[in-house]
């Protein structure tokens, strides 16, 4: 994934689009798109769908830019109102069944097997096998396990961006985890996980 042009800071910038700046915005946007694109793919798989879902995500911010109020953590918010909004045009066209608008959308999770970073093919296999027992698990417990090792996310942040409480949040973690352990050594898991 790419990485973020190191000096952003996001709460300073939201700050600054707050009171009008629209550079600010524009690099918010320009940081976290990457993230948001990703975390769009792995919702619905439609990739100009997800762009035009992030640009209005972006231009209902602008809109909203006088009136809108503070955010603790800028990445989880938008991640948070993404996926909203996707879930939203999807269910005004029609395009999703009533079980997905009640959390049982699809949520795949892949892992890049750079070959410049894995040149082992048993590592490979290690990732691909990961890759299988990771999507064996209930949506909910895929797009959480994302959350907390691909985006990073706290577990309040989590709780806030799939609309449950905290101790929810870590009890599906929590009940994800034992569903892993089950499937794969933990030695492994944990190495591929924590890159320990």
């Amino acid at each position: 994934m790419k990485k973020r042009p190191a000096g952003i800071d996001e709460k300073h910038l939201w700050q600054e689009y707050r009171a009008g700046n629209i550079l600010a915005l524009g690099n918010i946007m320009q940081s976290l798109y990457p993230d948001l694109f990703h975390w769009g793919m792995r919702l619905y798989g439609e990739r100009e769908f997800v762009k035009d879902c992030i640009q209005e995500v972006f231009l209902n911010l602008w809109k909203l830019h006088g009136t809108i109020g503070e955010v603790e953590n800028v990445k989880g918010y938008l991640l948070m109102v993404l996926k909203s909004h996707m879930l939203r045009e999807l269910s005004d066209k029609n395009q999703m069944l009533q079980a997905c608008i009640d959390d049982d959308y699809t949520f795949a999770v892949e892992f890049s097997a750079d070959s410049q970073m894995i040149e082992e093919e048993h590592e490979i296999y290690q990732f691909r096998t990961l890759e299988k027992v990771l999507n064996s698990l209930p949506q909910r417990q895929k797009e959480l396990i994302y959350l907390r090792f691909y985006q990073n996310l706290s577990f309040e942040q989590i709780a806030s961006v799939m609309n449950l409480g905290r101790q929810s949040a870590y009890n599906l973690f929590q009940k994800s985890l034992n569903s892993l352990r089950k499937n794969w050594p933990v030695v492994v898991l944990l190495s591929l996980l924590f890159g320990v």
